[in-house]
Order: C-alpha cells, then sequence, then structure tokens
C-alpha cells in the first residue's frame, strides 16, 4: 500500500456502536483474542498474566484533537523481562486512514510506555477477510522511507463453521458475525449458542457477554425464528437450552417482583464470583456493600468496572 504514515488522520472520528460491546468481549477472553488474531506472537507472551489498562487519551499531531484508544492492555513477555501492550481498535470496516492512525498510536505508546506493542484492528463488516498482516509506507518522497505493519481480523468473510469448531470460547460468539458455509441463520446461531451454553468451565458473566453478541448479532425473522424453535426444543440442545434462559424470561417465570429479586441475587452472587476471581478474597466490608445493593443498574456498571479496574480500590461500591 503506497500509504503514508505520516500525513494528520482525519479529524472528527465518529464513536461506532459496536465499540463498548467488543471492548467487554476482548477485555474479558484477550487471551483468547490474541490466539486468534497474533498466534505467532502469543509464543513470546504469558497469557496467564495480563491486565487492562485505563483509557489512554492521545492528542493527535498536529491538530491537538484528543482521542481515546478503544483498548489497551498490558501482558507479561514469557520467561520473564519486561512486558509488552496489545492496542486493540475496533471498526465496522476497514477505511483507508486506520493505518495511519494505528501507526500515529503505535508511535505515541512507544515513545510514552518504551516497551515493544502489538497493534490489533478488529473489523467488523468489511474488509479483507480472516487474519491479515497489513502494511502502510511512508512513500511521499519517492523510495519507502518508513513503513508500518498491523495485524487485521476482519470477521465477515470467515467461515462460521470454521470458528465454532475453535476450542476459544471467544471464537463461538465472533463466528455469529461471520458468513456459514452450510447452516441456515437458525442453525447457525443455535450452533453459537449451544457452543457457549454447553462449555464447561465458564463463568455465567462471561456466557452472558457471549451469548448477547450473538443475540445482538444474529438476530431472526419469521421462518427462521421458526427453525430455531423447532431446533432449540431437540433433545441434543436440552443442557444449552436450560441455560439460555434470559433474565427476562426468568422474571416471567417467577412473577415480575419476585424475579426481579431473584435476578438481582443472581446478578449479585455473579459479581462476587467475578471480584473475587480478580481481586482474590473480598473483606467483608466490600462483601457487604455489594450485598447492599438493589439496582440492576448500578450492578452491571460495577460488572463492567471489574473488566478495567486494577485494584479492588478502584470499584465503586458505594
Amino acid at each position: 500500500m503506497g500509504e503514508s504514515v505520516f500525513p494528520r488522520p482525519r479529524v472528527g472520528r465518529k464513536r461506532n456502536p459496536h465499540d463498548q460491546l467488543f471492548k467487554e468481549l476482548i477485555g474479558a477472553f484477550l487471551p483468547d483474542f490474541l490466539r486468534l488474531t497474533a498466534p505467532e506472537a502469543t509464543d513470546r507472551l504469558d497469557l496467564s498474566r495480563w491486565r487492562l489498562l485505563d483509557k489512554e487519551a492521545f492528542t493527535d499531531w498536529p491538530r491537538g484533537r484528543r482521542r481515546e484508544l478503544d483498548l489497551l492492555a498490558e501482558i507479561e513477555l514469557s520467561g520473564g523481562g519486561g512486558n509488552a501492550l496489545v492496542h486493540v481498535e475496533i471498526e465496522v470496516r476497514a477505511r483507508p486512514e486506520v493505518g495511519v492512525r494505528l501507526a500515529s498510536y503505535y508511535m505515541q505508546l512507544r515513545l510514552r510506555h518504551g516497551r515493544p506493542v502489538l497493534p490489533i484492528l478488529l473489523c467488523l463488516r468489511r474488509g479483507r477477510s480472516g487474519i491479515t498482516l497489513e502494511q502502510v509506507a511512508d512513500t511521499a518522497l519517492g523510495p519507502e522511507i518508513g513503513s508500518f505493519r498491523y495485524y487485521s481480523f476482519c470477521l465477515a468473510g470467515c467461515c462460521a463453521e470454521d470458528y465454532l469448531a475453535r476450542p476459544e470460547p471467544l471464537a463461538w460468539a465472533l463466528a455469529s458475525l461471520m458468513r456459514p458455509a452450510r447452516l441456515s441463520p437458525a442453525e447457525h446461531k443455535a450452533g453459537c449458542l449451544r457452543r457457549i451454553f454447553a462449555a464447561p468451565g465458564l463463568d455465567e458473566l462471561r456466557r452472558i457477554l457471549l451469548a448477547h453478541c450473538v443475540e445482538t448479532y444474529l438476530e431472526l425473522q419469521g421462518r427462521d425464528t421458526e427453525e430455531f424453535a423447532v431446533l432449540w426444543s431437540r433433545e441434543p440442545n436440552r443442557e444449552a437450552r436450560t441455560m439460555f434462559m434470559t433474565w427476562s424470561e426468568r422474571l416471567e417465570a417467577k412473577g415480575w417482583q419476585k424475579g426481579l429479586e431473584t435476578g438481582i441475587e443472581q446478578i449479585r452472587q455473579i459479581l462476587l464470583r467475578q471480584l473475587s476471581l480478580r481481586f482474590g478474597p473480598l473483606p467483608a466490608g466490600a462483601r457487604q456493600r455489594v450485598n447492599a445493593i438493589h439496582s440492576v443498574d448500578h450492578l452491571t456498571r460495577i460488572a463492567e468496572q471489574v473488566l478495567v479496574a486494577r485494584s479492588l480500590d478502584e470499584i465503586d461500591l458505594r
């Protein structure tokens, strides 16, 4: 690509509505994401030792417009010797200027932190399908003076069945944005949810994140809805179907008020497990404050904070 690394990135980038969903997904399943997108790099990383960093803001050169990175994580290098940064940008479709913007962020991260940086573009709808290593080069004065490379993962052209066969749970949710080779829309959705809800070892909060992605991007209508209902009622889906009951279905089944109380208690217990897994045994005071919260919105906000907080002190348990 004969595109310069150094021209000014376009100002006024509009945030897309998909960002938050995929920030939460990648934040919860970062090792899966790296195994899928940059398997060569994972050999040099300790995927058991990582953390999300607070949002980093940069000022684009030279116009001075403030921008926030979509996701930034710190991960230790295998065998010790420091750590590296993983930077992920999320786009609905690949645009000509995205490589220039990633190059700008890369240079600023290297200058600010002085550590290796792994840049990855996640493209949801359009772009060169699959995993590719893209490059932008500065050829404004003739010969190539500088170049920049980054991983690009474009979902739309990938085969859904290939990713449903992967062992990484994140792949089953991402398959909902991919093109099936043989599956009908109803079979496609049932296949994604079956993997998510029948898999052992996943806590309920992470199942909910994965299923939310499938529900968002695999909406069915008309005959597809009817076919899905038939598929989902069959014996092989019994275990997955039992776990799949949504919060709203639970509320309706138990009566609105009683169901609401039950739903809040279940969210509370999931949140307490997540806090313990992330920060170790909880102090009695923190556990009491969580148990005193009766707002679904407040509990949900705390669950989102767990994904990015570096310590329990950064969690809003008021």
